[in-house]
């Protein structure tokens, strides 16, 4: 009985972030100020965001050309344990090496418009962007790494995936873990905010408080980039994807 009731619940979520996807991506957000892409940082239900970050639409400023630009290194990106969306045991770095990943941190009960579904939301509109681009389609892997691993078991990662499969063929992996204890040193390795909410007889309720953060991965398993809701857009990440592999070929 939980697992409909969890599985309709998750239906509805979707169903929600696709129609927002949709509505939101033909408004005009060229009156969004620096003063509200400043308020999309924490993402909570006691945040709740009215403006839409910039991922949701339009780009509100013009990329630069792939290639003219450098991207320095950030570090080494975590390790850690990790499930992917079948159960099965793996370590992230394995996601690291073949492809240029852009990794996020979600869960997938999150309601914030500019938290993960603003996240989720782009990575569909990447898919859908890259369809025309095979050849850069196959060099890139998107991960969405869920920090709540009490709720976002493998099958739920796997229902919540289940839509991208009808977008392209971009490999876009869903991954948990099996506990907070295997999960801390991720997130404390990229740095990733993340607290979880109690209500006030000290019950959690769900809910997380995080900062939205996006990193994108060179081959190499190096940071060479994070994105945060107020400058998170498909136009922005294929430039930068681009620029990686343009590096790549200079040697």
């Amino acid at each position: 009985m939980w697992q409909e009731i969890l599985m309709s619940k998750m239906r509805v979520s979707i169903s929600f972030l696709l129609s927002s996807l949709l509505l939101l991506s033909s408004c005009d957000t060229e009156e969004q100020t620096d003063a509200s892409i400043a308020n999309v940082e924490v993402a909570s239900h006691e945040n709740k965001i009215l403006i839409p970050a910039s991922g949701w639409g339009v780009m509100q400023f013009e990329t630069p050309e792939p290639g003219s630009y450098n991207l320095p290194p950030l570090g080494a990106a975590a390790d850690g344990n990790v499930l992917n969306e079948d159960g099965q045991e793996m370590k992230l770095s394995d996601f690291y090496g073949d492809k240029i990943v852009i990794l996020s941190f979600i869960y997938t009960q999150c309601s914030d418009l500019n938290g993960c579904p603003l996240v989720t939301a782009v990575f569909y509109k990447l898919k859908q962007a890259l369809m025309a681009d095979p050849v850069l389609e196959d060099q890139l892997r998107l991960i969405s790494l869920s920090f709540d691993p009490e709720h976002d078991t493998p099958e739920v990662m796997r229902f919540y995936g289940q839509g991208s499969k009808d977008f392209g063929e971009l490999e876009w992996q869903f991954l948990t873990t099996k506990s907070t204890q295997e999960l801390t040193p991720i997130v404390e390795g990229f740095g990733q905010y993340v607290n979880q909410e109690y209500d006030e007889d000290g019950n959690k309720t769900g809910n997380f408080a995080h900062i939205l953060r996006v990193f994108l991965i060179d081959k190499n398993g190096v940071k060479r980039s994070q994105y945060s809701a107020g400058f998170l857009h498909e136009e922005s990440l294929i430039s930068d994807v681009k620029t990686l592999l343009l590096e790549e070929q200079k040697g």
